[in-house]
């Protein structure tokens, strides 16, 4: 299978299943609000209903700095409850993923919530098990390999006579780094997709399965995933670009704003989807 071939197989899948995406869209948003909710009854409290409340932002920089002095002891509890509301966002991701996986493969299946978190629950313990092992990986390429280039590169470019060598230096590190990048995220992808494609209930196993598929076949495998981030780029430019005309004052301006940004947020989450049934596509088209 060819890697445009591979991409417009996901793309024909995910716009057979639309229902994956709302799944995620509605879930993304309770969520959200569920964790914004307490900073702005505190925004609320502080600030009431006066001018400055009605023109502040949650992340205000200023207004963040203020609050921290004032509620200084009360700084620990924030953070903690930071830190509770990110472990809670990726659990909740990777639950998710097991249904998103789950439900692209399964070609005749619906992708209704029943059989969503049907599988989202079947493979969440062994996408736990993933994410720790990926968690080695990631120490291993940033923490091990990109150092010992960083010291290998370093001398070269303080002893460097031009600027042109330091300039070259550090393009090639950030363009080795963003390939270390790829390589990983693709381990873990296409090891979460073995888990379901072969049914396979060792991770360890499916991380095996990843590794001979992507020692196989990386280039093609690695253009479908550079096709695909350079299509969620675009995308990305484009909302900007869009952004910026709805900064007008008033309310039609604010509310298309709001609107242009959640369509914003449905593309993002179809575009995950889209990920998921290209690799996917390519990987059972080229058993490993």
């Amino acid at each position: 299978m060819s890697v445009l071939t591979a991409i417009a197989k996901g793309v024909g899948t995910a716009f057979r299943k639309p229902r994956i995406v709302a799944v995620l869209y509605v879930l993304n948003v309770l969520f959200t609000v569920a964790a914004a909710v307490p900073l702005l009854l505190i925004v609320q409290q502080e600030l009431g209903p006066s001018l400055v409340g009605s023109n502040v932002r949650p992340m205000d920089a200023m207004w963040i700095g203020e609050a921290v002095l004032k509620y200084g002891e009360a700084l620990m509890p924030l953070l903690g409850g930071v830190l509770v509301v990110g472990v809670l966002c990726l659990v909740l991701n990777i639950f998710l993923n097991g249904g998103v996986v789950g439900r692209l493969l399964d070609r005749e299946g619906a992708s209704k919530l029943e059989p969503f978190f049907a599988d989202s629950g079947r493979y969440f313990w062994r996408y736990v098990r993933i994410f720790l092992l990926s968690l080695v990986f990631w120490v291993l390429t940033f923490g091990l390999v990109l150092n010992l280039l960083s010291a290998l590169i370093r001398p070269l470019m303080e002893n460097a006579w031009t600027e042109w060598l330091p300039l070259i230096l550090s393009n090639l590190h950030l363009l080795i780094a963003l390939l270390l990048l790829s390589i990983v995220r693709m381990i873990v992808d296409y090891a979460r997709i073995a888990v379901v494609s072969d049914g396979e209930r060792s991770v360890l196993r499916a991380l095996r399965h990843a590794v001979r598929f992507l020692g196989a076949r990386f280039f093609r495998a690695w253009a479908i995933y550079l096709l695909l981030v350079v299509l969620t780029l675009a995308g990305t430019i484009v909302f900007y670009v869009v952004f910026g005309r709805f900064a007008a004052p008033g309310v039609a301006g604010v509310v298309a704003g709001l609107v242009w940004t959640q369509l914003y947020v449905l593309f993002r989450l179809w575009m995950r989807t889209v990920f998921v049934a290209a690799q996917a596509e390519y990987y059972r088209a080229h058993p490993y």
